[in-house]
């Protein structure tokens, strides 16, 4: 009875939180209503061989982040988009079903050198995608990849930034 008693009390006070405030990380069905987007994967060992793009929605719309390779990341590129480019970005996702991308968490345990991403985003409705990986890639991994490429490098060529070296 003793130890019933514990891990009722036990129970209650780990689901107590989420019953008073709500579960995080719950799995979406689709995505719709991007809140925070943030995209990063690397294209070799220097500092400079991360690319990232994130999305934030605030209280004027949306900001998006974009640090190709080979720009320091102390200058990215922070722009103001419209709701047409996050429903492109949108858009893309579903496609490709990134939704699937829920818990992904694989690497390739030996290999020292190699390359790898991280996908994190949140949606208006709470639901959530976390993914990494590390020479190891989620289902439509680099159509996804290369649509972001395509939509955010759309945003730093708009900016009339120089384009970095490669692209």
């Amino acid at each position: 009875m003793k130890r019933a008693s514990r891990l009722a009390l036990l129970a209650v006070l780990i689901l107590l939180p989420c019953l008073l405030a709500g579960c995080s990380g719950k799995k979406p069905k689709e995505i719709r209503d991007i809140r925070k987007f943030r995209f990063t994967y690397s294209c070799g060992m220097q500092m400079t061989d991360q690319v990232a793009y994130t999305l934030e929605k605030t209280g004027e719309g949306y900001t998006a982040t974009v640090k190709p390779q080979g720009i320091d990341p102390e200058q990215p590129l922070c722009v103001a988009v419209d709701e047409a480019f996050v429903q492109e970005v949108e858009e893309l996702l579903r496609k490709n079903r990134v939704e699937k991308w829920y818990g992904f968490n694989k690497r390739a345990r030996n290999i020292m050198d190699g390359i790898g991403f991280t996908l994190y985003m949140t949606m208006e409705n709470g639901t959530e995608v976390d993914a990494v990986g590390y020479m190891r890639w989620p289902e439509h991994y680099g159509a996804v990849e290369g649509g972001l490429d395509s939509l955010f490098m759309g945003l730093w060529e708009a900016s009339g930034r120089e384009m970095p070296p490669g692209y």
